[in-house]
């Protein structure tokens, strides 16, 4: 991506170092979201990024696997969602690969999106902040990594949703 200057980049300092750096930033970005003065925001919002896609993964995991109790298509499911209520490439991209089964090649590996929600859990926690859902998702991050999912996209958590195959 940054080869194809496609990046979003975050960025976050001393406003005459970013915009000393902007060149090269747009050399590897198509955007650049000035997050505050602190380097840190940047990193906090990059791990928040990734703590919502995980959260939108599992709610799809959820679906998917209710789909499949009831006898459903995933594949349909995904298609309806994502034409109609939920467009969008997070959707899209990690709902085709719950629907599919398909978690190799790992475009980001459950052991790393496990690290992420890891560090906005403690990063809310440092803030007094206990996010409900975040919990729950730790747990389903834990145990995929756990059953040998660690190295799978971290769509494989939605494994953890789907009924017994027979």
């Amino acid at each position: 991506m940054a080869e194809a200057a496609g990046l979003n980049v975050l960025a976050a300092g001393a406003p005459d170092v970013i915009e000393r750096e902007q060149p090269f930033l747009d050399a590897i970005g198509t955007r650049t979201g000035n997050l505050g003065q602190q380097p840190e925001q940047a990193n906090v919002v990059k791990i928040l990024g990734n703590y919502l896609v995980a959260c939108a993964i599992q709610s799809l995991g959820d679906a998917t696997g209710m789909t499949e109790h009831v006898g459903g298509r995933p594949t349909q499911l995904i298609d309806l969602l994502t034409t109609t209520l939920f467009p969008g490439a997070v959707y899209t991209s990690y709902g085709s690969l719950i629907a599919e089964h398909r978690y190799q090649p790992a475009g980001f590996t459950t052991s790393l999106g496990r690290k992420d929600v890891h560090l906005a859990l403690d990063t809310a926690r440092d803030g007094g902040l206990i996010p409900p859902f975040g919990d729950a998702l730790r747990t389903a991050l834990d145990k995929a990594v756990g059953r040998g999912h660690g190295d799978d996209d971290r769509a494989s958590i939605a494994e953890l949703q789907r009924p017994a195959r027979t």
